[in-house]
């Protein structure tokens, strides 16, 4: 892990982000990294609307088919 990270390290980061709380150094790292690369700020914004558009289409467990409503 070199000072600057790279752009496979910002893309790692940000997808593990969404699972889990970053260290701050992890942290630091890649928002350092996110002011200055355009294609890693566009790939955090895919993979918040992403997991946003997922947790929209989610079944709640009642509605599941299979599932007889009483």
């Amino acid at each position: 892990m070199g000072l600057k990270p790279t752009c496979r390290e910002v893309h790692r980061l940000v997808s593990e982000g969404l699972d889990r709380d970053l260290s701050l150094v992890e942290r630091m790292r890649m928002r350092m990294h996110l002011v200055v690369c355009d294609a890693c700020r566009n790939f955090g914004g895919q993979m918040a609307l992403l997991r946003r558009a997922m947790r929209q289409l989610t079944i709640p467990d009642d509605s599941a088919p299979g599932h007889d409503a009483k």
